[in-house]
């Protein structure tokens, strides 16, 4: 998928160039022909720069009064354009970014993506993926005022209290990945305590940081899970290989015998024998999602060797 994505925004970038260029040369077309005065001077400046260029190679150039030549050819055509009622960068060259002048890249010898081409690349992964292109679920808008200030029942430290440890653990875990203590997260809790939010902030830090990670509901993965099992289609591999995966309300996805608890299983078990990562939210407690899926897959949840448990309470917000 980020290959065709990647593919897409050049694609963009060349039409963009292939548009500007066809501006500029109808700019040009117009000046020629309704005001050869103006045109005069361009043909001169570009006379003065291509025969500079012949006499270096030729070894034979003198450049010394080249840049008072330029100025002074520049200044006449700015003058007279806007005399005319254009304006003074009428004929100048258009780019949407000056930095890589629409190319995409930047750097020498060794090109490098631009941020303009990175910013467009993240939007359509953010698009593909179904994140929000304003990027309204992140760390930075993370809110904690929506989360009551007092106790919880019980607890010593409040809802507010327990949201702000769990927004540093996740963006501490984004923030510092692959370098992380734990190579995977479960995030447990009831409904409407900021699971998914927390979810889609690290899913919004890892594409900043250009990391290769797919989120998708547990419904949808154990729907590519089941096809692949019974047609043997590859999609189902490529889940499994994902540097990151994210699989958003586990639980909520139905179970099929002998297929869903299984075919889970074996995903979780390959990915953790690969040194990959898991990140998994779900409305369940470690002990309903053993009586759910077997202690098989609970243990290797509670495996505080490779994942990392986040437990919220309290108050639905969104309610």
């Amino acid at each position: 998928m980020r290959e065709d994505l990647l593919r897409e925004v050049e694609t963009e970038y060349d039409q963009t160039r292939a548009e500007n260029e066809r501006t500029e040369n109808a700019r040009k077309e117009k000046i020629r022909t309704e005001y050869p005065e103006i045109y005069t001077l361009v043909r001169e400046r570009e006379d003065l720069v291509f025969g500079t260029l012949r006499a270096i190679l030729n070894g034979n150039a003198e450049t010394e009064s080249l840049p008072e030549k330029m100025n002074r050819l520049s200044a006449g055509i700015r003058s007279k354009l806007t005399a005319a009622g254009f304006p003074a960068d009428y004929l100048a060259p258009i780019y949407r970014c000056p930095i890589c002048k629409d190319t995409g890249r930047t750097g020498e010898p060794i090109k490098e993506p631009c941020e303009c081409m990175k910013k467009a690349y993240q939007q359509k992964l953010r698009a593909a993926i179904g994140l929000n292109s304003e990027k309204q679920e992140s760390f930075e808008t993370f809110d904690l005022s929506l989360f009551p200030d007092e106790p919880l029942p019980g607890r010593r430290y409040s809802q507010r209290q327990m949201m702000d440890i769990a927004r540093d653990d996740c963006k501490e875990w984004a923030d510092q990945y692959p370098e992380v203590p734990n190579r995977n997260m479960l995030l447990t809790g009831k409904s409407g305590l900021g699971k998914t939010f927390l979810l889609r902030a690290i899913a919004e830090r890892l594409i900043e940081r250009d990391v290769n990670f797919l989120i998708i509901s547990a419904y949808k993965l154990l729907e590519i899970v089941r096809k692949a099992y019974f047609s043997n289609e590859e999609n189902a591999g490529e889940i499994s290989g994902i540097e990151v995966l994210m699989i958003d309300d586990l639980g909520s996805e139905p179970l099929m015998q002998n297929v869903t608890v299984e075919q889970l299983f074996n995903l979780l078990n390959e990915r953790q024998n690969r040194g990959l990562s898991t990140i998994i939210s779900t409305n369940l407690t470690i002990q309903e999602l053993q009586g759910r899926y077997t202690e098989r897959i609970a243990s290797r949840l509670r495996d505080k060797n490779n994942w990392k448990v986040i437990t919220l309470e309290g108050k639905d917000i969104r309610s």
